[in-house]
């Protein structure tokens, strides 16, 4: 079996698996009284969603352990900031669904983290790419990694957009005093962000991985359907 056939199984598999997953958690809040069970298995959806992108990366080397370690650093300090000083995000604090916590922060958000930054930072290269062949343009190299930087920290903060109402909903963690997500959020989101993709623009890891396309795509139709149709 050529190289090519593995990771096409490799991406057929984990889209397969991921789907699933999410679609049994859109089933079972949408329309059943067992929300509970899936509001509680939260965890391991994180937990496998990243599992699958590393099992879906093609040639993983040190950079790229180096980008999933720094991910969940920098979250985790972000987090654990924001939580206990204000200073970063606004005033909020996490429930007990997302598990053990460090400085009030469940570890698990250094997952999501890096889940989430890898994948907005996969897709913008990708489609970036492809606008280059299909256009025929060139930049400098320098222009190059800030335009795929701010850009990808910008589909983050989108992203994030439909991801905190969904989050407040499922009592995932609650914004304080009146419940309002505050624009300060977003701010620190993207300068958050921003300065992980550059770090992901910088280090020489392989940055074709459709499964990270498509796993975007699904917890972006997974956040709207719930924050949209969940009550």
């Amino acid at each position: 079996m050529t190289s090519s056939s593995l990771f096409k199984r490799k991406y057929k598999l984990a889209l397969g698996i991921s789907l699933l997953f999410h679609l049994s958690a859109i089933i079972g809040l949408l329309f059943t009284d067992y929300h509970d069970f899936f509001i509680d298995n939260t965890p391991l959806n994180l937990i496998i969603s990243m599992l699958l992108v590393l099992y879906t990366h093609q040639k993983i080397n040190k950079s790229l352990w180096f980008f999933f370690s720094a991910c969940i650093f920098a979250g985790l300090t972000y987090e654990v900031i924001g939580i206990n000083t204000g200073l970063l995000f606004g005033d909020y604090e996490y429930s007990s669904v997302m598990g053990y916590k460090i400085f009030g922060v469940p570890v698990l958000l250094g997952v999501l983290w890096f889940t989430t930054m890898y994948c907005v930072g996969i897709l913008t290269y990708q489609v970036y790419n492809w606008l280059k062949v299909k256009y025929n343009f060139t930049i400098s190299n320098q222009l190059e990694i800030h335009l795929l930087a701010i850009i990808a920290a910008f589909i983050a903060v989108f992203l994030d957009l439909f991801l905190e109402p969904v989050a407040i909903k499922l009592n995932f963690w609650q914004w304080f005093p009146y419940g309002e997500i505050p624009i300060y959020n977003y701010v620190c989101w993207f300068f958050g962000s921003l300065i992980l993709q550059y770090l992901f623009v910088i280090l020489k890891f392989n940055k074709q991985n459709k499964f990270a396309v498509y796993l975007f795509i699904i917890q972006l139709i997974f956040f709207i359907t719930i924050s949209l149709f969940f009550k």
